[in-house]
């Protein structure tokens, strides 16, 4: 327990960082916390799939950071950063000023490597950012039909944490993509000349769920006449065509694919700080394993698998408990129990609601499809956003827990 206030700083203002900001309130007066972000906004990442395919503005997708920071007891700086001196407890800022800490919360995310796919910036189009999204909605404003391929390019991992190795880290915007791409295409009347294909570079097409959620979903991607092949590892991207590492070429008038990940680059340029591929390696109370003071929650981390933003959120609940008890000697530690939960927009007023614990040995493996879970989708989305980054209360997700169970007897 330490007698003196402690510094503590968070990095990154996105899904884990806001959480732990918020969780972390609860030490008042024996803390001084600051947030700092490269950028003056949030970015809603569940919400750019309708920038590009259903007209939202992407201005909807993102929100100030500084004044919920503040607001929360907390000092905001908007500068990038250089690196991490951990030895030292020092955040190095682009500007040259360093801040000190007693407590470290990385929530950096992951990075999207764009640069990684080569042909990417003249031939592809993805939706994992606000630059991104929208330059997608402006390509097809424009199209007028033509083979879509869609997919993941394969990321590769680091070895210090025991954590699974997936080979698309997450396909659930990969669902997004091909559903209300599909719905769009009809719509437009374009659907018969525009069919859509999907790679996955993993042997199984969502990895990350049980059985009854891959029979649920195979029905909706067979019902719509989509192709998707497996175990197919992006290459390059090419003037009308996607070309894979075997050799196969397949014909695209528009090729839609999520980038490879790898650590960020603050992680890369901070000694120590990550593993071979710059995620971050902590134990299950995301913990960093060689320094005591550092925590981490989000994609950024190397027990984060899938990338998702409810796996950043529960890490950032086990790394935030962990941190005010350390901090305070007081208040019970979750145990880390990762989950499946997301809801995939399909096109008007369609959606399906995926939960499953199934990949992490658990029982749980429901879908959910229609209205309900488009509904629900647009209510998590809308509070997020208004509320600048907060979730709608637990007895709300227990409610949801609920009412799926009841829904599948």
């Amino acid at each position: 327990m330490m007698s003196t206030k402690a510094k503590i700083v968070i990095l990154g203002g996105g899904f884990a960082g806001l959480r732990a900001l918020y969780r972390l309130r609860a030490l008042g007066e024996r803390a001084d916390i600051v947030l700092v972000d490269s950028r003056m906004t949030s970015l809603a990442r569940p919400a750019l799939p309708e920038v590009a395919f259903a007209g939202k503005p992407v201005e909807h997708a993102r929100f100030p950071l500084e004044r919920p920071v503040t607001r929360s007891g907390a000092a905001f700086v908007n500068h990038g950063i250089e690196r991490v001196d951990a030895l030292k407890r020092r955040v190095v800022l682009d500007n040259g000023d360093e801040l000190a800490y007693d407590y470290l919360f990385l929530a950096l995310g992951a990075k999207k490597d764009y640069d990684a796919l080569r042909g990417f910036h003249e031939f592809g189009y993805s939706i994992c950012d606000d630059t991104e999204a929208p330059r997608l909605a402006s390509a097809l404003s424009e199209f007028k039909g033509g083979p879509v391929v869609v997919g993941s390019a394969k990321s590769v991992w680091g070895t210090r944490v025991s954590a699974p190795a997936l080979a698309a880290p997450c396909e659930g915007p990969i669902a997004e993509i091909m559903f209300m791409l599909g719905h769009d295409l009809r719509l437009r009347g374009l659907h018969k000349i525009s069919p859509i294909k999907v790679f996955s570079p993993g042997e199984i097409f969502f990895e990350d769920v049980g059985t009854r959620v891959h029979a649920d979903v195979g029905a909706l991607i067979a019902r719509e006449g989509i192709e998707v092949t497996t175990g197919k590892v992006l290459s390059r991207l090419e003037q009308g065509a996607v070309v894979f590492e075997d050799g196969d070429r397949w014909e695209s008038a528009l090729s839609i694919v999520l980038p490879p990940y790898s650590g960020n680059d603050v992680v890369k340029r901070s000694a120590g700080l990550g593993d071979e591929q710059g995620f971050v390696p902590t134990d299950q109370s995301m913990r960093h394993l060689d320094f005591e003071q550092v925590f981490a929650a989000g994609d950024g981390t190397a027990f984060s698998m899938p990338k998702l933003g409810h796996i950043a959120v529960m890490q950032a609940d086990v790394a935030s408990a962990t941190l005010i008890r350390d901090i305070t000697g007081e208040g019970e530690i979750p145990d880390y129990r990762p989950e499946i939960f997301c809801i995939a927009n399909r096109g008007g007023e369609q959606a399906t609601l995926i939960y499953s614990n199934d990949f992490f040995g658990g029982p749980i493996d429901l879908t959910l499809n229609g209205p309900i879970a488009h509904m629900m989708k647009w209510g998590f989305d809308e509070y997020y956003f208004h509320t600048a980054g907060h979730l709608p209360p637990d007895l709300a997700t227990q409610g949801v827990e609920l009412v799926l169970r009841e829904l599948k007897q």
